[in-house]
């Protein structure tokens, strides 16, 4: 059963218990009390009677207290035996009591029209008693007056009291309620919901708790979520990295294996003496050298982006002329087959690390032309953009697509997956080092006609970050 219909009988169970009282009193006892009541009236009426202080006026005296008045010879109570009233014992008893003084009760049935009556015998003088009468068909009448009126009183209490016992629990039992919703809505983690009554009592506290116990709950559970986040983005990341790490070892391990072979055979050659003539000898170790050189290369490049990784590659900033570095390069790079243009500014201050920006600008280049295709040039172009130069290195290339964006800056990735024997595939990743190292914005994204461009950010130098160029001053060549 629910809590609401057990306050609401347990009210109405007390109601009805007092309704329930008041009908036994009615029934049992408001006779008694009233007839005592009465007689208490009709003695104090007697009292008033036998003292000789009193001038009595026995018509007035009767009408306003419902009584007849009489006073009588104490042989005349014989006459009650006649009349078949009462029996000779108990009007013997009567006159033995009055001889002593003591008054006497009596309820009588007469036989005229007053019915059934209440005698009082109160002694008087010798010989002679005083008998007040009142009939009791008055008190009958008045009996079930009241009853009718307690009655009704009763019936209007029972309604009033089921009503009331009705919205008494509902009010109490609607606030548990909400709290019982409130705490199922917590228990499927929905928060939004809160307990939002302004009560000083202990539901009010109750529904307090609750809302403090729901947003300690929700709190808990989003550094939990956070940390369930975390720890698996640590784990996809693990698996990522241990992925790499093998990938690694085995492009490792595939680029050394080549030039060791190599080496290997040719100096095998040397020391079985396969190559006969001095021109021979020479261009055996020309190849070992060469091959070696390489491996040097690849050895040097694994070191640099171990560094950058395990956190000890270390940048010196400085002002840097990066128009005449651009320039460097440009003029390095271009040929009669492939030309490299810039656009921007001449006047152009960073403040980056000299050394391994020129080596971001060399292998963006380089990467440029080795995969460009199509009769478009290579384009550098630096844009101003607030406190920093956005360098964009663009060329034409149909072997870059979009899903070759996400995975150009991993060691060891190339386009082509054939492998060639012209670079290691480790030149985007030591762009992408030291860049990161020097905190620069970089990407690469494709527009339109197959245009590949790799971008980054530098800082300008504190010189150059409000000095204004005019538009005379950018060149394109």
């Amino acid at each position: 059963m629910k809590i609401r219909w057990k306050i609401f009988f347990l009210m109405f169970s007390v109601v009805l218990m007092i309704i329930l009282g008041l009908i036994a009193t009615n029934t049992i006892y408001l006779e008694k009390f009233y007839i005592k009541n009465k007689k208490e009236k009709l003695v104090e009426l007697g009292q008033i009677l036998i003292d000789p202080k009193y001038v009595i006026d026995f018509q007035n005296l009767e009408m306003h207290s419902n009584v007849a008045i009489l006073i009588k010879r104490t042989d005349e109570l014989y006459k009650l035996e006649k009349e078949a009233v009462l029996p000779k014992e108990e009007i013997d008893e009567i006159i033995v009591q009055l001889k002593n003084n003591e008054y006497v009760f009596k309820e009588i049935t007469l036989l005229d029209y007053r019915g059934k009556v209440l005698i009082l015998f109160m002694p008087y003088m010798r010989d002679r008693y005083i008998e007040i009468i009142t009939p009791l068909s008055f008190i009958q009448e008045g009996l079930e007056i009241s009853t009718r009126y307690h009655l009704l009183i009763i019936v209007l209490a029972l309604i009033i009291g089921s009503s009331m016992s009705f919205v008494f629990s509902k009010k109490m039992t609607d606030p548990i309620l909400e709290l019982k919703e409130i705490t199922q809505r917590i228990s499927l983690l929905d928060f939004n919901i809160k307990f939002e009554k302004e009560r000083k009592d202990e539901i009010g506290e109750l529904g307090y708790a609750i809302n403090k116990m729901g947003g300690t709950l929700e709190k808990n559970i989003d550094e939990i979520n956070k940390v369930n986040k975390k720890l698996m983005e640590d784990i996809e990341n693990e698996k990522r990295l241990d992925k790499l790490r093998k990938e690694f070892i085995a492009s490792v391990s595939h680029e050394l294996k080549t030039p060791i072979a190599i080496i290997q055979g040719y100096a095998q050659g040397l020391m079985e003496n396969i190559a006969e003539t001095e021109e021979d000898r020479k261009f055996y170790c020309e190849i070992i050298v060469e091959e070696s050189l390489k491996m040097d290369s690849l050895v040097k490049e694994l070191l640099l982006i171990t560094q950058m990784d395990s956190g000890y590659f270390k940048i010196e900033k400085e002002k840097v002329d990066l128009y005449q570095m651009i320039k460097d390069i440009r003029d390095k790079y271009s040929s009669k087959n492939r030309e490299i243009k810039y656009i921007g500014e001449k006047d152009i201050f960073a403040y980056c690390d000299e050394k391994y920006i020129d080596r971001v600008l060399e292998n963006l280049v380089v990467n440029a032309l080795k995969y460009s295709t199509g009769d478009r040039e290579v384009t550098i172009t630096v844009d101003d953009i607030e406190n920093k130069y956005k360098i964009i290195i663009s060329n034409e290339s149909e072997n870059l697509s979009e899903d070759d964006l996400e995975n150009i800056w991993t060691p060891f990735y190339r386009v082509n997956k054939a492998r060639d024997r012209d670079g290691h595939g480790l030149g985007l990743a030591i762009v992408r080092g030291i860049l990161e190292n020097h905190k620069s914005n970089f990407g690469v994204y494709i527009t339109e006609k197959n245009i590949i461009n790799f971008w980054f950010e530098l800082e300008k130098s504190s010189l150059d970050s409000y000095k204004k160029i005019d538009n005379e001053d950018i060149e394109e060549i």
